[in-house]
């Protein structure tokens, strides 16, 4: 049986391959003997090729510094969360909890030589002076305030000293005592000042120390700066890097609004509104990080 050439070189692979039978292959055979162009193929044909290595590392290099690089991300993220939860402990632990004047913790003494000195109890771990003019008689009005906390009285015990009110030597008029929290209740002004020395500026009237409130115009602010972002990034949508820059603008109020909410919840007035406001702010910048972080792995994982 006389085959084409075509047909021959179509079973060449399997006879290649020895995958045919033994009528084909003689009659494969048959026909090579007589063609020198299909005997030429069958030569190239099991003759092994040696493929050219791929040298070019090139998108392996890539593709290492892509996992490199979200490696760093994720370790960055969780670093970032594992800051801001630190953070938030810390500032949570060393809350103040202020002491009522029927504790006790604090006695004026007045010495020989004019000055007025503030006594505190070993309860007392920090405390707070702020003082203004007087109007009924010379010198100035002092209102006073003490606090411990749980980092206090349980981890790094601490008490507070002694305090000279008037080191200047100017005259003291008043002295009140205020606490900002009751036992077992959030923030509340109490029942007013107390007057723990010299004399009632407002007699029968009664003075009462308020707590400040800024932290929430802060908030506020930072959520109107939040919903103008989301604003803008929908009217920019079909501007790639504008929406991206405006993105990563938007994130700042936002770390700022969980920071505030982890140390603040959703009550702001607070008697220690700068410490509370800096507690704030290092929650918010590792939240900031943590949120960028996040955002960039998101992308990653989307494109694969």
């Amino acid at each position: 049986m006389k085959l084409s050439c075509d047909v021959i070189k179509d079973i060449l692979p399997l006879y290649v391959e020895n995958m045919v039978s033994s009528d084909t292959r003689r009659i494969v055979e048959e026909h090579i003997a007589a063609c020198e162009s299909c005997k030429k193929q069958l030569a190239e044909m099991s003759t092994p090729q040696n493929l050219p290595a791929d040298i070019d590392t090139a998108p392996l290099r890539r593709l290492k510094a892509i996992l490199r690089k979200n490696k760093i991300k994720i370790f960055l993220l969780s670093v970032m969360l594992t800051l801001a939860a630190a953070v938030a402990v810390i500032a949570f632990l060393t809350t103040p909890q202020y002491i009522p004047y029927s504790e006790n913790p604090v006695t004026i003494k007045e010495n020989a030589d004019g000055s007025v000195l503030a006594i505190f109890s070993d309860a007392v771990s920090g405390y707070s002076v702020h003082r203004y003019p007087a109007d009924k008689s010379p010198g100035y009005v002092y209102h006073i305030t003490a606090w411990n906390s749980i980092w206090s009285r349980y981890i790094g015990k601490s008490t507070a000293r002694s305090t000279v009110l008037n080191p200047g030597g100017g005259a003291v008029a008043s002295v009140y005592y205020y606490t900002p929290y009751r036992s077992g209740e959030r923030l509340s002004a109490g029942d007013g000042d107390i007057l723990i020395y010299g004399q009632d500026q407002v007699p029968g009237g009664g003075v009462q120390t308020l707590p400040r409130a800024f932290l929430a115009y802060y908030f506020f602010l930072a959520a109107g700066l939040a919903i103008f972002c989301i604003i803008a990034m929908y009217l920019l949508r079909r501007h790639e890097k504008a929406r991206n820059v405006i993105f990563k603008i938007f994130l700042l109020p936002v770390a700022y609004l969980l920071g505030s909410l982890c140390i603040k919840d959703f009550y702001f007035p607070s008697y220690s509104a700068t410490r509370d406001f800096y507690a704030i702010l290092l929650v918010t910048i590792p939240l900031y990080i943590m949120l960028l972080s996040a955002s960039y792995l998101i992308k990653e994982f989307k494109r694969v």
